[in-house]
């Protein structure tokens, strides 16, 4: 594919940066800082075209905090201004870079989700009439070790613009742990980047390997293969591309070789070969210990219906596309909620 050229006059046009605006702030309007940004947009937002322009923009510290998702991550958060430019980057290189990524990357792009990803795992899984073997495996530490010089080749790879590059690169730099490695967790821009990233894995598999059936959801990769030897062959080759062209390693306690008549473990189900899937049990511990709390706090009136909808509408998108009602209702009705709220809690969430 060709190098895309005049891509920073894109960037800072202004109306690309009040849609940037847009972006960033959607539904975060009420939070102090969007309100503060906001309240001398028109100025703001050229005070961003001015810095970029002149070679001067500066990117601002990120606030740290940890979450657990399921097992513990620290997510770099970057203050509103920065984000309006992410959301200004992302604008532009999104379309760009898409074009040329696989059918079967699924993480981070529009129409592309996690139970897009799982249609298509059951698709193979029924092309394939339930046999051969499936290889599973994700990268240890993916976000901490991916290496700024291959980012930034990967970047001018599709890249010809001087100008935006040399931004690009202050922005890599700037979200590294260490020196030349890493990128932040929870930026908008480094969705995309991890994608750019592992464009190059996608391809080797599908073209090299010449594998049909695989899909990756962000560091998260899946193939299937004819038999046990060939499964290890290919993940073997995996592993090695990884190593010797970008520089990672494979996450050895998250590999699995099995048959796919076993159940697969993915994206937050259980999945049997004959088509059936269960919610992931750590998924229902999750919302099991939150629903009291959760409870307590709509009898309470601390918080409304849209909110507390909100709070377990991951359940509800999962258990929408596995056999899950039963398990739903159990949840809904648990004896050890106080009864209050739980009766107007099952209101809410039945509306």
């Amino acid at each position: 594919m060709r190098r895309e050229k005049d891509l920073f006059r894109r960037v800072v046009d202004f109306d690309n940066l009040y849609r940037a605006f847009a972006g960033a702030s959607h539904g975060k309007r009420e939070r102090s800082e969007v309100r503060a940004f906001e309240y001398h947009l028109e100025t703001r937002l050229w005070e961003i075209h001015d810095e970029l322009r002149g070679g001067a923009y500066g990117w601002a510290p990120f606030h740290r905090f940890w979450v657990r998702d399921p097992k513990r991550r620290e997510i770099r958060a970057a203050p509103f201004r920065d984000r309006v430019v992410h959301h200004a980057l992302f604008n532009v290189l999104d379309p760009i870079f898409r074009r040329g990524f696989i059918a079967d990357t699924y993480a981070c792009i529009p129409g592309r989700g996690t139970h897009s990803a799982v249609a298509r795992y059951r698709a193979f899984v029924r092309a394939r009439q339930g046999r051969g073997y499936r290889v599973q495996g994700d990268i240890r530490r993916y976000f901490a070790s991916v290496d700024h010089g291959v980012l930034l080749e990967r970047l001018r790879h599709r890249i010809g613009d001087a100008r935006l590059l040399a931004l690009l690169e202050t922005l890599v730099s700037h979200g590294g742990e260490e020196a030349g490695r890493g990128m932040p967790i929870g930026s908008l821009t480094s969705q995309l980047f991890a994608n750019v990233y592992l464009d190059p894995l996608d391809h080797f598999v599908n073209e090299r390997l010449r594998v049909r059936h695989y899909l990756r959801y962000m560091d998260d990769f899946l193939l299937l293969a004819a038999d046990r030897r060939e499964a290890r062959d290919r993940l073997g080759a995996v592993g090695a591309f990884l190593t010797e062209h970008l520089r990672l390693e494979l996450n050895p306690r998250r590999v699995v070789v099995a048959p796919v008549s076993e159940p697969c473990d993915l994206l937050g189900y259980v999945h049997y070969a004959d088509g059936r899937s269960r919610v992931r049990w750590r998924n229902v511990r999750r919302l099991w210990r939150r629903l009291p709390a959760l409870a307590r706090r709509v009898a309470g009136g601390e918080i409304g219906s849209e909110s507390a909808r909100a709070s377990v509408a991951s359940w509800f998108g999962l258990a929408k596309y596995a056999d899950a009602f039963g398990l739903s209702v159990r949840i809904f009705t648990q004896r050890d909620v106080d009864n209050v709220g739980n009766r107007l809690l099952v209101q809410i969430l039945s509306r």
